[in-house]
């Protein structure tokens, strides 16, 4: 069964939400009520515990972060959690398709999201995904579709291996005049996640996000860019927040709240360099299972360092488009939740290189 040990963690969860609540809620579970948890949970199916959503909301960065990097050559799809990502707040020219692939060779040291014993793993987590984006009519609205499948592969801890595909449909407010405004959003995001390979679903989860980002551009001598439709071609630091609320329905188990903050800046050093670096803080509110209510406190910092390969090197910018403008990135992330359910604690870091590559039409 896959991801054996984190759902027997939260099938116990489960048991003990429901058969000593009370006593947990308390803090005075005996040893005899442990006991008793613990077989419980053993009979509980464990693909119908919940996962680890701070776990897949710091993957979900993780991935927004190598995607949202001030690349002026790799297309990148135009929906990301990180404000600083190029075009986000931008209009959309004409309804186009944009294609992105992002292959990684990661360490993991905590696979399962343990609170304590994790195993450390290499981490190979290919994603693939389409966007399409397009105004709405003459109103100063994009909206865009987005799709994304997700292998997670680890060597150390085989257990958590998992697949998952993953939809957006965002509408966001784009000031026509200025794309350092305030841009505000909706998003509905559903996700399935899988058994390895794209076996069996064992949970679902649909997002409703609303929020906004804002950013603020300047020039290679630390000077605000002058307000335009299109700032980012002139920018060499950039500075922004996203922050939005979340309702999550998940199944099975709880669904719950979550308020989300994410600083981040990004600083282009030559056409082929640049460096990004943000932090998501989340605060995760689950609803209540017989009177106990699961509150967590989620942060994750990122920072990457990317490498544009040059045209040259495929024998000029046709071939490099065609092939898809790779970029090389180096990414190191640390996450660390905080929760008063203890199993759900747990400590995170990952690093590795990751290939980058990117289409539009």
């Amino acid at each position: 069964m896959t991801r054996g040990v984190q759902q027997r963690e939260y099938a116990t969860k489960n048991a003990i939400t429901r058969a000593e609540c009370a006593l947990y809620g308390r803090r005075r579970i005996s040893t005899v009520a442990l006991f008793v948890s613990a077989v419980l949970a053993i009979s509980i199916d464990p693909l119908a515990a919940q996962v680890n959503d701070s776990r897949d909301d710091g993957n979900e960065a993780f991935h927004d972060a190598l995607l949202g990097t001030p690349n002026r050559y790799t297309p990148q799809p135009p929906t990301n959690l990180f404000a600083t990502a190029p075009g986000l707040e931008q209009q959309a020219p004409r309804p186009q398709f944009t294609y992105n692939a992002l292959l990684p060779i990661l360490f993991n040291s905590n696979p399962l999201a343990l609170r304590s014993g994790g195993v450390d793993s290499a981490e190979f987590s290919p994603l693939a995904g389409i966007s399409w984006t397009t105004p709405v009519g003459d109103l100063p609205l994009r909206f865009t579709v987005n799709a994304r499948a997700e292998v997670d592969r680890f060597t150390g801890e085989t257990s958590a291996n998992f697949d998952k595909i993953a939809a957006s449909f965002r509408l966001q407010y784009i000031d026509l005049n200025n794309d350092q405004a305030y841009s505000p959003y909706f998003v509905y995001a559903p996700r399935w996640d899988f058994t390895p390979t794209f076996d069996r679903e064992f949970s679902r989860r649909q997002d409703l996000n609303l929020g906004f980002n804002k950013v603020f551009n300047f020039d290679a001598s630390f000077q605000r860019v002058a307000f335009s439709s299109s700032s980012s071609a002139d920018t060499a630091w950039s500075f922004g927040l996203t922050a939005f609320v979340q309702r999550r329905f998940r199944e099975p188990l709880e669904s719950s709240w979550g308020a989300f903050v994410i600083p981040s800046v990004s600083y282009v050093i030559s056409p082929q360099w640049n460096v990004t670096a943000g932090i998501e803080v989340l605060r995760r509110v689950f609803d209540s299972n017989n009177g106990f209510r699961q509150r967590d406190w989620f942060i994750e910092p990122l920072a990457t360092l990317e490498f544009v390969m040059p045209g040259s090197w495929f024998g000029g910018d046709s071939s490099a488009t065609m092939l898809g403008r790779p970029a090389l990135d180096v990414m190191a992330a640390y996450e660390e939740n905080w929760s008063n359910f203890e199993p759900a604690s747990y400590r995170i870091w990952r690093t590795g290189v990751v290939l980058k590559l990117g289409w539009s039409t």
